[in-house]
């Protein structure tokens, strides 16, 4: 699938707003200037940068994209110090915090994410760990910079049930455990699971501006769409763990059946994402968004 200009644009707006952050950040904390000789500190700091920057940015821009449409704004008036910016930000430090958990040791033991090492193969386990913790911390901490104090809050609030007990906490609890005694899972929780795993972050990219931009009751006419969509995204995540290759994906692949394959077989996994993703564009046609619809196919149509 051909990447578009406007995609490729955002990405790079939203990698530079990132690295500015994080640049800004290690150069105001007083630890970083009296030990700049510090060794450890020094690859504390590039693994950092490391882990945030191999990403689509996807959330991000899904989230820039709805903001744009919803406040009828063009992207050439976006300035990196708005609150919308920040919260881009702080989904992407949230994504990568998610993606350095999944594959420590402890819990899926990968090795290659992006075609390259995962941040604790690279930098070690203990440092993996670290950037674990900050990354979490400082999607937090980006947040609370946000201009508007209300608007804080409830991003706050959405991004902490996401990324918590209610969000990804709980899937990766519930997909430890069947991995650990496969026999009891069934399609049903499944698709718990996946909604709980998947959904977590689509909604805090997708509802964060709803909540600022509309009144509440268009909510509930996207109210499945991010559940929909990263449904969409884990059922491609099966089929390519049949399909797709390391070289093609960037990570490790198992050429196994599991999840939806395992369950309905390939054909109908196919048919399931097809008509899922269908469901999402009839969805945000209200949003009468070229950009989003995009997003929606690719996807769909994606091999990594």
């Amino acid at each position: 699938m051909i990447i578009p200009d406007w995609y490729i644009e955002r990405r790079d707006f939203v990698e530079k707003a990132l690295k500015n952050y994080l640049e800004e950040y290690f150069a105001s904390d007083g630890i970083f200037l009296w030990k700049i000789d510090n060794e450890w500190l020094k690859e504390f700091r590039e693994a950092c940068f490391y882990a945030v920057k191999w990403w689509k940015k996807l959330r991000a821009i899904l989230a820039l994209e709805f903001f744009l449409s919803l406040q009828k704004r063009e992207f050439s008036t976006v300035r990196l110090d708005e609150d919308i910016v920040k919260y881009c930000i702080a989904l992407e430090l949230m994504h990568s915090f998610s993606l350095v958990h999944d594959d420590m040791p402890c819990m899926d033991n990968d090795v290659l994410r992006r075609w390259k090492n995962t941040v604790w193969k690279e930098f070690w386990e203990y440092q993996g760990l670290l950037v674990w913790d900050f990354l979490n911390t400082l999607s937090f901490e980006c947040i609370s910079e946000i201009q508007d104090p209300k608007l804080s809050v409830k991003l706050s609030n959405l991004l902490s049930r996401s990324s918590g007990y209610h969000g990804m906490v709980w899937w990766q609890l519930d997909d430890m455990y069947f991995e650990k005694f496969p026999e009891k899972l069934a399609i049903s929780d499944l698709l718990k699971l996946h909604n709980r795993k998947t959904w977590a972050l689509i909604r805090a990219a997708v509802q964060g501006w709803i909540l600022s931009s509309w009144k509440m009751k268009h909510i509930h006419k996207l109210s499945s769409f991010w559940e929909k969509l990263w449904l969409a995204f884990q059922i491609k995540d099966d089929i390519l763990d049949v399909e797709g290759t390391a070289q093609e994906t960037g990570k490790s692949v198992w050429w196994e059946e599991k999840g939806f394959v395992y369950f309905m077989w390939l054909k109908k996994t196919k048919e399931y994402l097809d008509s899922t993703i269908n469901e999402c564009l009839e969805l945000t046609q209200m949003l009468k968004s070229e950009n989003i619809q995009f997003l929606i196919r690719f996807i769909q149509q994606r091999s990594k």
